[in-house]
């Protein structure tokens, strides 16, 4: 039984605590006017100074600066961030940005503290690990992740030529079930290699060309010689796929245009608060006239940016291309590495790029979370009130939300029988196996392309997937038949076989072909 005066001291201790929380949140006096940086950097000191003195644990001053620090760039927006000196290794970062130290063809977007797989490079070596964006890293090496930024991940993964990194993933699957992946991956330099893994015919006058990164000086030469090639075979249009290309060298999107624009077309414009952020850039080097005019359309997704989307946009403000797929994500910013006087560096966003027509691509983060950001990427948005502008005839497009397309798709998803056995490299496994038990039937990737695989070997699968305790649905064998076939193409042949049969089923590249017009 509680006594009188216990009570009552409970009683007295609850309505300090109500009055203390009524002070807190009762303002002095209404807001009539705007505050001063003055009064807010008194009502910073005050804060800091109230936890200093009255808070029972101790905390360091610099943390607690450090941490208001990123929270304002935080603010400011969600890709600006700050490496503290302790942290911020100078030799390291100057060999890393002096290409000294080879990446992992794994891109990262920061979410709430966490580092999420944002894409994966196709064509890398990393692209055959079941990495998938949303994928958590939660461990490098054993250790737990301790970096706050894409670009401190990116020195911290990085390391000599031919090395590799061992990580921890945490995915979480479409039940609401976490599974933790544990992945070898190599340091490559994608860029080194050509950026297009694939030139193809895809019927007697339709010609396919991928791209899967701007990274390097050699992206247009590449582009230049695949169109040369298919042109000789009898190319009438083509299909331009930057389906998950993340960009990389901005100057190699003007190089790219220069394939299909004529020669000083505006190809985007940069601005900013100071002038040396203020650039108009043409078309240099345009092969418009020595080459026949491809009627174009153009692949995105929500994969598909910054250099990659600067591209589609001046390709569909010059009505030049028609663009399938779905929204790309959004994001082309001028950002800059600014030493400070500590020793750290900040990495801020400097300036903002328009496409020809002068729409801007970077999606708005304005007034949205950072998850909430991040998560809508590519997604479609209401166009009603957006900015607006003319293509060259006449077209109305957005901005303000990465390059919408012209004829839009709905997303694939990948059904959970397909993520869990692609966590196991089941795929990889049996393909393998497939591909010595049937090597006289494997002539060409092209012709193998033509078939698909038979009940019994589909059937042979489906008991090797039971064997691993996953259970595929009887309706899915269209599904089924296109991931094993690229499976079995890559073993035999390659990264430019896996697309080639990708390329015979793959409905995405199907609309494409039926949304040709003419120029």
């Amino acid at each position: 039984m509680t006594s009188p005066r216990r009570a009552m001291g409970a009683v007295a201790m609850l309505t300090s605590c109500v009055a203390a929380l009524a002070l807190i949140a009762a303002p002095a006096r209404a807001q009539t006017r705007q505050r001063t940086l003055a009064e807010d950097l008194q009502l910073f000191s005050q804060v800091l100074n109230q936890i200093r003195v009255n808070h029972p644990d101790s905390v360091e001053a610099h943390t607690l600066l450090i941490a208001a620090i990123n929270g304002m760039v935080n603010a400011a927006d969600p890709h600006s961030f700050v490496i503290p000196a302790v942290r911020f290794d100078g030799p390291r970062y100057d060999a890393w940005v002096n290409g000294k130290l080879q990446p992992v063809a794994v891109d990262f977007s920061w979410m709430d503290g966490a580092a999420i797989v944002a894409s994966v490079t196709p064509g890398s070596k990393a692209s055959r690990l079941d990495i998938m964006p949303g994928d958590e890293l939660i461990e490098i090496d054993g250790k737990p992740l301790v970096a706050d930024s894409p670009t401190e991940l990116e020195m911290t993964l990085a390391g000599n030529a031919g090395s590799s990194v061992a990580v921890k993933f945490e995915r979480r699957r479409a039940d609401g079930t976490i599974v933790q992946l544990a992945r070898t991956l190599p340091r490559e330099r994608v860029g080194e290699q050509s950026a297009i893994p694939s030139a193809l015919m895809l019927d007697a006058t339709t010609g396919y060309i991928k791209i899967n990164t701007f990274m390097g000086a050699k992206v247009s030469d590449d582009l230049h010689s695949a169109v040369e090639s298919l042109g000789k075979r009898g190319m009438q249009r083509l299909v331009l796929d930057l389906r998950d290309n993340g960009g990389g060298r901005i100057d190699m999107a003007a190089g790219v245009a220069g394939e299909f624009l004529p020669k000083n077309a505006l190809v985007f414009t940069t601005w900013g608060p100071k002038k040396e952020t203020i650039d108009t850039v043409r078309v240099q080097r345009s092969f418009w006239e020595s080459q026949k005019r491809y009627p174009l359309v153009v692949l995105v997704n929500a994969g598909t940016a910054s250099a990659s989307e600067i591209v589609a946009g001046a390709l569909q403000d010059h009505d030049r291309a028609t663009i399938v797929g779905q929204t790309s994500f959004g994001k082309a910013l001028i950002m800059s590495g600014l030493p400070l006087s500590d020793g750290s560096m900040i990495e801020l966003v400097v300036g903002h790029v328009s496409t020809p027509c002068g729409r801007v691509v970077q999606r708005t983060y304005k007034g949205f979370s950072h998850r909430y950001y991040l998560r809508t990427a590519g997604a479609a948005a209401d166009t009603v009130g957006r900015p607006t502008c003319k293509t060259d005839a006449g077209r109305t497009v957005y901005g303000g939300g990465g390059i919408v397309p012209d004829v839009i798709l709905p997303r694939r998803t990948t059904p959970e029988w397909a993520s869990m056995l692609g966590e196991s490299d089941a795929y990889v496994i049996w393909g393998s196996g497939w591909a010595g038990a049937h090597a006289a039937q494997l002539t060409s990737a092209d012709d193998f392309a033509k078939t698909t695989l038979d009940a019994a070997s589909l059937a042979d699968f489906r008991k090797f997937a039971e064997g691993k305790g996953v259970t595929i649905p009887a309706d899915a064998d269209v599904r089924l038949n296109g991931i094993l076939m690229r499976a079995v193409a890559y073993t035999k042949w390659g990264e430019d076989g896996a697309y080639r049969v990708r390329a015979a089923s793959d409905p995405e590249i199907r609309a494409a072909m039926a949304a040709f017009r003419p120029l």
